[in-house]
């Protein structure tokens, strides 16, 4: 049986950025999210905007931290906290047709903050474009404290998230200016900050998540996200071999 194979979708300048400790093209967060794949024992591969690979080829996907999405896709204008000049309509175009064949054929899906807000509007919610006094600064801006916790969750009891998490009050490293608002059909909320944030939705073999659990993957619990997709893939593709 060969591993789980997990498409990782990726802007195709992804690489030609200068590292940096901000969210988008020049924080590099998808080595780590491979790493973290690996260790689950699956094998990942990015999937840039610009290749011909279709979602059907995957067993499962993770859509990464990134530039936020053009507000236009859910109807609103554009918050004067959007960095323009940093929206790729067409790569929202991608990941969010690739969320979406995810959500019609119940692929097992992570999001990781952008990726949670792809996932939320490709499912028709929305998105609150500014949160002040949310994240922590120093953390935003210092890619050598990323992967320290920035503030608690409250976990749903009775969530999936809950017995991934295996607690009802987690740590997290939230760094974002941007959450979710009206929650797109067929998810719910599963976690919030203690200002009411939400961090963390899921519904069916998709989930979300606000903060970034490939920056903390050597603590408890956050390496458990990802052995949790790699499991629902191996499920999924042993139900499909018997079914």
């Amino acid at each position: 049986m060969h591993k789980v194979r997990v498409a990782i979708l990726v802007r195709s300048n992804y690489w030609h950025f200068p590292s940096g400790p901000v969210n988008g093209s020049t924080h590099r967060s998808v080595p780590d999210i491979m790493r973290a794949l690996r260790r689950a024992g699956a094998e990942p591969l990015l999937v840039y905007q610009d290749a011909q690979a279709q979602p059907q080829q995957w067993d499962a996907l993770v859509i990464p931290g990134g530039n936020d999405l053009h507000p236009g896709w859910y109807g609103q204008a554009p918050h004067s906290s959007v960095d323009l000049s940093t929206v790729d309509i067409e790569f929202d175009r991608f990941q969010l047709h690739w969320t979406r064949w995810a959500l019609e054929n119940d692929k097992p899906l992570l999001g990781i903050c952008r990726g949670m807000q792809v996932l939320n509007v490709a499912s028709g919610g929305d998105l609150i474009q500014n949160v002040e006094h949310h994240s922590a600064p120093e953390l935003a801006n210092d890619p050598g404290r990323r992967r320290e916790p920035a503030h608690g969750i409250a976990v749903a009891p009775d969530s999936r998230m809950r017995q991934i998490l295996g607690d009802d009050y987690v740590r997290v490293n939230s760094i974002h200016h941007q959450a979710l608002n009206r929650i797109g059909s067929g998810f719910r909320a599963v976690a919030w900050a203690p200002d009411g944030v939400i961090e963390a939705i899921e519904g069916g073999l998709q989930r979300g998540v606000q903060f970034h659990p490939e920056d903390m993957q050597e603590n408890a619990p956050f390496q458990a996200l990802f052995e949790s997709l790699v499991e629902d893939a191996v499920s999924t593709r042993t139900n499909q071999r018997h079914g």
